[in-house]
């Protein structure tokens, strides 16, 4: 740690605020695939931790910049929800905006620095940090951390319900759409990290190609496209893969991401106004338990094509009880209405 690199995470952070939150986590897609063709192909420049994960759009600071700008801005009444990410915070004319993110940029760096070095390798300090981040954010800003369950939620079975109304990405939330988007983008991310990771030259960028497919995928979202949010399955599929070198492995902690988001998000961002990252929540707890805890206990002995069919089932299982119970509720309720 440095005091430029202090004064950078600051700027990192003003500038993450002024582009958007989500803006700038697009544009660490963008610039990463960039780094990792030039990677591949032997330029010696790390574009890669420079620019995509260094105080231009590393997440931990841009993107958690952006979104502590915008909680900040929704406290002060210049912004109408502190969920809004998308918006560049510049355009509201308040200068302190942009400068608290700055503060949370620099925030970012120093934790992220600090996981890093304590945990080095067995968890995503960015993802922790966006975590941590934004939880400080919340409570700080908003003087809550939950949030509160509606009340048509709460007759729907409350915080989570399959019923429930309030949702992190509405056509993710169903166990069965969860099972098979986890499995088509989870399985093309670790197939690709294990052919990656055979050759030398790529290694080191080997879990960052589905990541940053799925984060610049985001971009349609800007245009109104109902684009599935994926790189917390893409990024933990390739980190089993990096930890285990199986391939197999890779499925297994991509359907564990796809339910663990939407559990997180019900806990922690579905209610209240202020952006606490489903996504960076999945990859903290995922990329611990697969980078270290799995690790170190041993489990990656137990054959990845076994633990991969066991959760597989167990998920189509879940998706087929979910959806049977789903059917039931909601021909009851229909059936109430029509007493009524």
């Amino acid at each position: 740690m440095t005091l430029i690199m202090v004064v950078l995470a600051f700027c990192g952070g003003v500038f993450g605020a002024i582009l958007g939150a989500l803006e700038a986590f697009i544009f660490t897609g963008i610039t990463g695939l960039i780094g990792i063709a030039l990677a591949c192909a032997g330029v010696p420049f790390d574009f890669l931790g420079v620019i995509a994960f260094g105080p231009f759009f590393a997440p931990n600071i841009a993107f958690a910049g952006g979104v502590g700008a915008a909680a900040f801005a929704k406290k002060i009444k210049v912004l109408d929800s502190g969920k809004n990410i998308s918006l560049p915070l510049l355009s509201l004319k308040k200068i302190s905006v942009p400068l608290v993110g700055g503060v949370f940029g620099v925030f970012g760096y120093i934790v992220a620095y600090g996981v890093g070095q304590a945990l080095p390798g067995q968890i995503d300090a960015g993802g922790f940090t966006v975590v941590v981040s934004a939880i400080i954010a919340k409570i700080v800003f908003s003087g809550e951390l939950f949030g509160k369950v509606t009340e048509e939620d709460k007759k729907l079975g409350g915080r989570y319900s399959p019923l429930a109304k309030t949702a992190w990405v509405p056509y993710m939330t169903a166990a069965a759409e969860k099972t098979v988007l986890s499995v088509a983008v989870g399985g093309l991310s670790a197939y690709v990290t294990y052919q990656m990771l055979q050759n030398q030259q790529t290694a080191g960028a080997a879990p960052f190609v589905g990541f940053c497919i799925s984060a610049v995928s985001l971009i349609f979202s800007q245009f109104g496209a109902p684009v599935p949010v994926t790189h917390h399955i893409t990024l933990c599929a390739s980190y089993a893969v990096l930890a285990s070198g199986n391939l197999y492995w890779g499925i297994v902690a991509a359907i564990f991401a796809a339910f663990a988001g939407d559990f997180l998000a019900r806990s922690l961002y579905n209610y209240g106004d202020v952006h606490i990252d489903p996504p960076a929540m999945t990859i903290a707890l995922t990329s611990f338990l697969f980078l270290g805890l799995f690790k170190t206990a041993g489990l990656y002995q137990i054959p990845g094509e076994a633990a991969a069919a066991v959760i597989l089932i167990v998920a189509v299982i879940y998706s087929f009880l979910e959806y049977s119970w789903i059917q039931k509720k909601t021909a009851g309720h229909q059936g109430t209405k029509s007493a009524a």
